[in-house]
């Protein structure tokens, strides 16, 4: 997983395919790269808006930026136009960091 630096356009939906894609993704990252934070504590809740869809997070689930060291709180896993899967993470002044999950690592 990396940071990413450009201002992401996100998909406006998601298909059930895409969501079960996520949970998938974030299962087995977290389980067998621990890139991603403990899936065992997290639960998702679907919602979409005029800006985007996303897959939130729901609960408290902190997250260490690997550069920085400063701890985010992950808010929510989404795909951009380009499909890519990103999770999004915000400090304590809820400044937003996206973060690519790579199908690589």
């Amino acid at each position: 997983m990396r940071k990413v630096t450009f201002d992401p356009k996100f998909k406006k939906n998601l298909s059930e395919i895409e969501i079960k894609g996520i949970e998938k993704i974030v299962d087995e990252y977290s389980m067998d790269y621990g890139k991603i934070p403990n899936s065992e504590g997290m639960e998702f809740a679907y919602t979409s808006s005029s800006q985007y869809a996303m897959y939130n997070v729901t609960g408290n689930v902190e997250f260490e930026d690997p550069e920085t060291g400063i701890v985010l709180e992950v808010s929510h896993f989404s795909i951009t136009e380009n499909d890519i899967l990103l999770m999004v993470a915000y400090d304590v002044e809820e400044n937003p960091f996206y973060f690519r999950v790579e199908p690589n690592e």
